[in-house]
């Protein structure tokens, strides 16, 4: 009997500093939607988390180490949105249409996940890096393709991120019209000099 209550008590322990460093993290993630890693200060964290200093540093050793791990949970998020559906539409202009879309449709319906996206993309994360590899490997295929007027992968990929950064900008400030995805895509595929995905190859992939 002490051994089971023994191992109870080690996984509440467990459970408990889970919950803790969950806690931390979710007051970080909201305080980083709104200012840069150098603008946060423990003192504001803990404040937001409602723990103790030394509880942040049981869990984190700095901030730079809570904004990796907030960029890792935003990351997962994307990876959320990029179900294997997409992964499975063989027309890179298509796999590109629906990623654009779908990162649009969610921070257009949650405001406070797009001011974090916006922050992140505008320092060189890992999740930063992470967003751009994927799109450039996907822009790669289609110049390979022939599919695309835009030659410069690097340019092509500050394109699409530019007009998604701007637009998401505009409806955190009220300014998003309701046919905002398919506007914002074809402005993207028009400023590459795209050609169409293959017809029906988005719906078919994604539903």
């Amino acid at each position: 009997m002490a051994k089971i209550d023994a191992a109870r008590r080690a996984e509440i322990g467990r459970e408990k500093r889970a919950r803790t460093r969950s806690q931390i993290l979710e007051a970080g993630t909201m305080l980083l939607a709104e200012r840069p890693p150098e603008a946060l200060t423990v003192d504001a964290i803990v404040e937001a988390a409602g723990v103790a200093k030394g509880t942040f540093y049981y869990h984190f050793q700095s901030i730079e180490e809570l904004a990796a791990a907030v960029g890792a949970k935003l990351g997962e998020s994307f990876d959320d949105l990029l179900t294997a559906a997409r992964l499975e539409l063989p027309d890179p202009i298509a796999r590109l249409s629906f990623a654009f879309t779908q990162f649009l449709e969610k921070a257009t319906s949650d405001p406070a996940w797009a001011r974090l996206v916006v922050q992140s993309a505008q320092t060189p994360t890992e999740f930063a890096r992470g967003i751009r590899a994927h799109l450039k490997a996907d822009l790669t295929e289609a110049i390979d393709q022939g599919r695309l007027t835009i030659r410069d992968v690097e340019l092509a990929a500050d394109i699409v991120l530019g007009i998604w950064l701007q637009v998401v900008r505009g409806s955190l400030e009220g300014r998003a019209a309701s046919d905002l995805s398919d506007l914002a895509l074809g402005a993207v595929l028009r400023a590459l000099g795209a050609s169409q995905p293959m017809m029906g190859i988005v719906s078919d992939g994604v539903g």
